[in-house]
């Protein structure tokens, strides 16, 4: 399943294991919010509750796109779940260790 113009691609969804792999590719901003929002919703509703985000295609993130992967942190937490980053490129790391989210999520 893609939307947004492959900017979000769910990948690997296991329904029994509650897993899914979403790969961000380009840029993560505002303008994927609502469809990024709905892909998560629909995860969720289905039963996954442990998200891997590949960041390996990613080029560039705002501080929104750290909101909205810190809003499926809180959604899939309040569940029992968990988010894993990996792949993500030093320059995107650093803004992830800069806001102290390591501490939340498990960055590989």
């Amino acid at each position: 399943m893609t939307t947004e113009a492959t900017q979000i691609q769910v990948e690997d969804v296991d329904e029994a294991a509650g897993t899914a792999t979403i790969i961000l590719d380009g840029d993560l901003d505002y303008s994927i919010y609502t469809n990024f929002k709905k892909t998560i919703n629909g995860l969720v509703s289905r039963g996954i509750l442990q998200i891997t985000y590949d960041l390996s295609k990613l080029t560039y993130i705002q501080s929104l796109g750290l909101g909205i992967i810190m809003w499926s942190y809180v959604e899939l937490d309040s569940r029992g779940g968990k988010v894993t980053i990996i792949g993500s490129n030093e320059q995107i790391k650093k803004v992830f260790f800069a806001a102290q989210l390591d501490t939340l999520v498990t960055i590989k």
